[in-house]
């Protein structure tokens, strides 16, 4: 129960203090109240606040948790969530597993943390060391765990063992670009791909030179979040989104992807005699046939020590070249900087859709074109481009983007 006391100020005026005392939690005080009610209330208002938060968990309390159950109920309500949900799994069940999982969260130390970050640096998987990335990855999801727990879930108590640890080694900034000829030798090599496999995996290769789009926010696209006649893309959901109020992006589609999306929602039209859902994925491979795809292509292309991530390396290179700037650099890469003028940008795609299509002409020797030069010249510029188009084919994207919305249900 809150309580009131008064007392005097130096010109013999008298003043209210509010005092609020609970049991594990913090003493709340607070003067210079002219009228007592006014303590009072504000006495109330602290008592209610406390009864709606919930009092943080005693020693007592902490006694009778353990470390693995609050790693369960972490992957029961949290993991589910994620995009990264399936390997987060994976780590988590192996984690309950070891002997730390069974001790009282009353007693978990930091020490531990490093108790069990040696024991990992040491073991062998597959006859090979585990690297020490793999070991930071793990201790950040075991951080969030107990993160998780102190903030949301009443564990205010809750000593943190894994925040804060060093793993050397851990840190590894990959600088690998496209050299010089690899991306013809990429698309040579696509070219032998099976199936439509010719056009899903260079859409979504050149989807991640040309726009920085990470796999996840590729092959979460769906027909609806591609506007071809525009070209711009709706990124739904992107991976930093837990950081910021806001959800979700629209970027610019470049010219190269431009053209294999075409295609290919020529293809699907066709392959459905016009009635295909637009909601519908764009690509119907999973991720696991597609890393696989793309490691073909690289073998066959003899590209060694390209991951499919460089590609974004790549991405964020090439939009500097073009001249973007910070914001137009971050909303195309779906960085979360807290800039608040990256918020705004979404009016300025066509400034960044110019910089762009500029810079791709300007790599193929068509010199300095601005969008619309682009557009009055299309049949002279695509003969330019790397791979020239027939004209089979730049009817086939006149249809495409004169197609209507009634023959899409």
């Amino acid at each position: 129960m809150a309580h009131i006391s008064k007392y005097r100020l130096k010109d013999g005026t008298y003043r209210y203090r509010g005092h609020v005392h609970r049991a594990g939690h913090k003493p709340l005080t607070q003067g210079g109240f002219r009228y007592r009610k006014d303590a009072a209330r504000w006495g109330a208002e602290q008592e209610r606040k406390i009864q709606l938060s919930g009092l943080p968990l005693t020693i007592d309390d902490l006694k009778k948790h353990t470390v693995g159950d609050i790693v369960r109920r972490y992957r029961r309500e949290i993991t589910p969530t994620k995009a990264s949900r399936t390997n987060e799994d994976a780590s988590l069940n192996a984690f309950l597993r070891h002997d730390l999982c069974r001790k009282s969260l009353a007693y978990v130390k930091t020490q531990d943390a490093y108790a069990y970050r040696d024991e990992r640096l040491k073991s062998i998987w597959r006859g090979k060391p585990i690297r020490p990335s793999t070991v930071r990855r793990e201790f950040n999801i075991l951080n969030n765990v107990f993160k998780v727990a102190r903030e949301q879930w009443g564990f205010e108590n809750l000593n943190n063992p894994f925040s804060g640890i060093t793993i050397k080694g851990s840190v590894i900034r990959r600088k690998r670009r496209l050299k010089d000829g690899e991306d013809k030798r990429l698309q040579a090599a696509f070219d032998k791909c099976l199936g439509l496999n010719k056009l899903y995996v260079p859409a979504a290769v050149f989807l991640a030179i040309e726009t920085g789009m990470r796999l996840q926010e590729i092959f979460n696209l769906t027909w609806a979040d591609i506007d071809l006649a525009k070209r711009r893309i709706d990124i739904r959901k992107s991976k930093t989104d837990h950081l910021t109020e806001f959800s979700g992006r629209t970027i610019v589609l470049a010219i190269k992807p431009h053209f294999f999306l075409s295609l290919l929602r020529y293809r699907t039209i066709l392959a459905n005699e016009f009635q295909y859902s637009k909601h519908q994925p764009i690509f119907p491979m999973t991720e696991g046939a597609f890393k696989q795809s793309w490691a073909d292509a690289r073998k066959r292309a003899a590209i060694k020590g390209l991951t499919f991530h460089d590609l974004r390396h790549e991405a964020g290179s090439r939009f500097d070249e073009a001249g973007l700037t910070k914001a137009e650099h971050d909303l195309m890469m779906g960085h979360s900087t807290g800039d608040m003028a990256s918020l705004y940008i979404h009016s300025d795609l066509k400034s960044i859709q110019d910089k762009l299509d500029r810079y791709h002409f300007e790599k193929q020797g068509a010199g300095r074109l601005t969008l619309a030069e682009v557009l009055a010249n299309a049949d002279e510029l695509i003969a330019q481009a790397p791979e020239p188009v027939s004209p089979e084919l730049i009817a086939i994207m006149d249809l495409i983007n004169s197609a209507s919305e009634s023959e899409c249900r």
